[in-house]
């Protein structure tokens, strides 16, 4: 039997019970090691993109069924150069229940992020980075968030299959939330913040590798005279099936111990997928 093959049907069981055991959900965490290439060589573009849709409906009364319709895209491009990488990663989710009729439409989930970033000196143990991000998050009440800035990347482990990066920097936060306790209220934030992260990238073996970051964020918020900080990270792992084809599960969560407006402190997800790299 192909070592190809009998690999594959070895990762069927695992597989079944990563989808069986996997929650819908909308992650907002950014990975922007998703997209590091780690090649010494320059002068070449790579990318890769997801999509998910399902189709599902639940009972809600004999002839009055919810029904749901959920479309989620992920896609990402890299373009490295002999001293630079380009990083531009996109994310989207949206969710209609009861789309079956005009009276019933209603779209209760749509969030989505597009993140720019550059890497300066990208091959030296210590680089440059500037990056810019739009994101919003509709079924929590975020409007529109809007990030600029740069900082510092350290190499702080590389081997072949494994390597630890650090960063930090400073950026601008532009925020505005919805008032869920003041209906056509809007909450607007503009905070300068310290932002850093720490990221893990291994390879487990020919068919297995993990991803993953934590990030921390903190700024000074003179309305209240105190900081608000805010904690996130996503544990990804990826399943080679086919020499293009991979089987991708996330764990991501954030916690804002003072968000903007008063929404859930602490959110997660989990989320399973098949992701083609071209």
């Amino acid at each position: 039997m192909n070592k190809y093959l009998r690999n594959f049907l070895g990762a069927i069981p695992f597989l079944l019970c990563l989808v069986l055991l996997s929650i819908p959900a909308q992650g907002q965490i950014l990975n922007i090691e998703r997209s590091r290439v780690e090649r010494d060589t320059g002068e070449y573009l790579t990318g890769k993109a997801g999509l998910n849709f399902s189709m599902f409906n639940r009972n809600a009364g004999r002839n009055n069924p919810n029904n749901f319709l959920q479309l989620t895209f992920n896609g990402d491009l890299a373009y490295i150069s002999d001293k630079h990488s380009y990083l531009l990663l996109n994310y989207y989710n949206y969710l209609v229940v009861n789309y079956d009729t005009k009276e019933q439409r209603n779209t209760i989930a749509s969030n989505g992020y597009s993140h720019f970033r550059v890497n300066l000196m990208r091959q030296r143990k210590l680089s440059y980075e500037v990056f810019a991000q739009f994101q919003a998050d509709m079924a929590r009440g975020l409007e529109r968030r809007v990030l600029t800035g740069g900082g510092l990347r350290y190499k702080v482990y590389h081997s072949e299959k494994t390597s630890i990066f650090a960063g930090t920097g400073f950026m601008h936060e532009h925020e505005s939330w919805k008032d869920p306790e003041q209906e056509g209220v809007s909450r607007i934030s503009n905070l300068p913040k310290s932002t850093n992260y720490i990221s893990l990238r291994a390879k487990l073996s020919e068919q297995v590798e993990t991803n993953n970051i934590a990030y921390f964020q903190t700024g000074y918020d003179p309305d209240i005279s105190r900081m608000r900080n805010r904690v996130s990270g996503e544990l990804g792992i990826n399943v080679r099936l086919w020499s293009r084809l991979s089987m991708k599960t996330n764990f991501s969560c954030t916690y804002e111990d003072r968000p903007i407006v008063p929404v859930t402190r602490f959110i997660y997800a989990i989320t399973n997928g098949l992701q083609v790299e071209f």
